[in-house]
């Protein structure tokens, strides 16, 4: 399960990274899903898309690093995972390029400090079309909420997890183009 969340991750990024955000299968409709722009993402005055050396300048050096070989040496060598706690930032080819956010310690700036933490009413006024597309998974305790916004016109999006009526994650993920069952 490790190996294929692992896969997934590094399939995400090499997608991120290299498309631009211009998607080469476009499977959405434009006026599904709420949008932003990737390049905008400012998680705690860190851009994605920038140098790597901004995480290590905002927040010092991480708890650990992890180094993942990818294997399509075209596209990238390898992929490093920067953990601050249980919160990631993840880097491919010097570059920021997703996150994965469990606690309240970074916010999303450029979408008026949204964080871990914050009510789904937040969520649900500045996304009503994701809102209206979101996924809930009744088949854990406490149900579970997932509202995802588009980046521009591409198959990746910032996926948003809620649980209790409160933000519990907040991450970048590329839709593989495979259902789930």
């Amino acid at each position: 399960m490790k190996s294929l969340s692992i896969t997934i991750l590094l399939a995400l990024f090499i997608s991120i990274t290299l498309s631009s955000f211009k998607s080469l299968n476009n499977n959405f409709d434009d006026e599904d899903y709420d949008t932003l722009n990737y390049h905008s993402m400012n998680i705690s005055g860190v851009k994605l898309g920038t140098n790597y050396g901004i995480i290590l300048e905002k927040f010092g050096s991480p708890d650990s690093v992890r180094k993942e070989e990818t294997p399509d040496a075209q596209n990238a060598n390898h992929f490093e995972m920067y953990r601050y706690g249980k919160d990631a930032f993840y880097v491919m080819d010097d570059n920021v390029s997703g996150f994965e956010l469990e606690t309240a310690r970074f916010s999303l700036e450029n979408l008026g400090g949204l964080k871990v933490g914050d009510p789904m009413s937040k969520v649900k006024k500045r996304f009503p079309k994701s809102y209206k597309l979101r996924d809930v998974d009744n088949t854990e305790e406490d149900w579970v909420t997932i509202i995802s916004v588009q980046f521009g016109t591409s198959d990746s999006f910032l996926e948003i997890t809620v649980q209790n009526d409160k933000i519990v994650g907040l991450a970048t993920v590329t839709d593989d183009g495979t259902d789930e069952q």
